[in-house]
């Protein structure tokens, strides 16, 4: 989802090679469409509230089904924001070394499972799903 300001260039349909300020001289009514028809475009409401200011015939042209449209494509991007933060900072805690890894987790499956009876986890070569076939897990 891009979100496009009067500066944005559209690089698809009838309005291609037009800025978005241009086509709300033109035509208001095709931002309308693209908000509620095009899942890749998006608008901050903010920005659709002062350009109304600019162009008058916006206000005319924006049903309630784009502004919710706008208000579920932010909602969205928010959400979107927020899980891309929490997947940096797993990144971040996973480069630092602050984690529990997979070999750890393996170990301790190896130590419950064993109970010392096959030696050494760093001696058993990590084959970990035919050591569960052969005692029956």
């Amino acid at each position: 989802m891009k979100f496009y300001t009067l500066d944005t260039v559209f690089s698809f349909g009838r309005h291609q090679g037009q800025t978005v300020a241009e086509m709300l001289v033109e035509n208001p009514g095709y931002l309308n469409f693209c908000v509620q028809v095009l899942d890749h475009f998006a608008l901050s409401r903010a920005n659709v509230e002062a350009w109304q200011q600019q162009f008058p015939k916006l206000s005319e042209q924006m049903t309630d089904a784009a502004w919710n449209k706008l208000d579920e494509k932010e909602s969205q991007h928010q959400a979107e924001l927020m899980r891309q933060q929490v997947a940096d900072e797993e990144d971040d805690s996973y480069d630092s070394g602050d984690y529990y890894s997979r070999d750890d987790a393996d170990r301790d499956t190896f130590d419950a499972l064993t109970d010392g009876q096959y030696g050494d986890y760093d001696d058993f070569g990590g084959d970990m799903d035919s050591l569960r076939d052969a005692m029956g897990y």
